[in-house]
């Protein structure tokens, strides 16, 4: 089983980005060879393309990006959009800031929620509604409020006021587009010389399209010649400009197939041991496993489920620094159920709830294999 690296993951790509941006330490080392970063001076701009996993990139040799590759990082356990976007933003894995998936279960509000959106699972209105913020949930703050240069975020129209957004941008000046050619001309705007500072800029289309029609497909394929075409040209033409640019991701992905949806309906007794829907990802499932069924639970698995996914006590994954390095939050064992289903292959586990739309992805994510958990590190100039 591969297992985040601490040393040269994501985290420590934002840990080097916040030092040389006059920051706090993190608690995670700057990730080593990185130099030249002088956003005092010069524009330093962040990408991250939401499931630009590195196997995928490998795969596009002859591309812009392959091209400009430095090298391989890997995500935070578990490698999905809700955790590591949280950690591109805090600086943090989740091992202290306590966001486990896509569906989180928060004691606090007495809900699954899904926290992108901001709403429980089922639906309804963002928990603002409520007068809930996501600051409240979140167990570390923006690390752009800490950062002694203009910071900037650059974010799809319809994401760049929701309530996680603002909470993760902190006091940055967040900017929305509704194309690939607006992010890359607020790109161009906001790093033209000589304007210091950092931008991290967020593209989602290649996961959503990977999701939909898969990572192998040929609308993926097409849609990142897209990508590495504006990237070529805008990317290029900002390293000329003297700003360094840096092209990461959160995740990669693998698809899967209906045959190997395991759908919780058909396991009713696994099903009567919970306590909680199932919570995290299809690619790792938190399971609240009530007090006098774990045996019971343990048994159904290995016996049942055992071809399609590990079973791990989820304090042991905490243990073994799968989350993170240091003190995990109070929050975090809470939050990652008793067990974990760590899926094989390319299983997949799903419930339903009341309310909840079907859905069916077959791009995904959130597992430990090689093409979820690595993502590149590409570097201009």
């Amino acid at each position: 089983m591969l297992q985040p690296d601490y040393n040269n993951s994501i985290v420590n790509l934002v840990a080097a980005i916040a030092k040389a941006c006059g920051g706090p330490a993190t608690g995670y080392a700057p990730l080593a060879g990185l130099t030249g970063l002088a956003p005092a001076r010069r524009p330093l701009v962040l990408l991250i393309v939401d499931g630009l996993g590195d196997v995928f990139l490998g795969s596009q040799p002859h591309s812009f990006l392959c091209r400009h590759r430095r090298g391989r990082l890997t995500s935070v356990f578990p490698p999905t959009t809700a955790s590591a976007v949280t950690s591109f933003f805090t600086g943090v894995a989740p091992q202290q800031h306590a966001i486990t998936g896509w569906h989180t279960w928060f004691r606090e509000v007495g809900a699954v929620v899904t926290i992108l959106p901001f709403r429980a699972r089922y639906g309804g209105p963002c928990l603002s509604r409520a007068g809930i913020s996501p600051a409240l949930l979140i167990d570390h703050g923006s690390l752009l409020n800490s950062l002694d240069v203009p910071c900037h975020v650059v974010l799809p129209q319809q994401l760049v006021g929701s309530d996680y957004s603002r909470v993760l941008s902190g006091r940055a000046s967040r900017h929305g587009y509704g194309s690939l050619a607006g992010m890359c001309g607020l790109l161009e705007k906001l790093a033209a010389p000589p304007q210091p500072g950092l931008i991290i800029a967020y593209w989602p289309e290649l996961d959503s399209l990977a999701h939909e029609h898969g990572i192998g497909s040929d609308r993926v394929a097409a849609h990142f010649l897209e990508l590495d075409r504006a990237c070529r040209q805008t990317l290029s033409l900002l390293a000329d400009r003297g700003a360094t640019v840096m092209v990461s991701a959160d995740h990669g992905l693998v698809d899967t197939c209906r045959e190997h949806t395991i759908h919780l309906a058909d396991h009713g007794e696994l099903a009567a041991c919970l306590t909680l829907p199932l919570c995290g990802e299809p690619r790792c499932a938190y399971c609240y496993v009530r007090a006098d069924r774990g045996q019971e639970f343990e048994c159904y698995v290995r016996e049942r489920l055992g071809h399609a996914c590990d079973l791990r006590k989820s304090s042991e994954l905490i243990r073994a620094g799968f989350f993170g390095r240091g003190t995990p939050s109070p929050r975090l064992a809470e939050r990652s159920g008793e067990y974990i289903l760590l899926m094989k292959e390319d299983y997949i586990v799903r419930d339903h709830l009341l309310g909840e739309k079907n859905y069916r992805h077959i791009g995904v994510h959130g597992s430990l294999s090689e093409q979820e958990l690595h993502v590149p590190l590409i570097v201009l100039p």
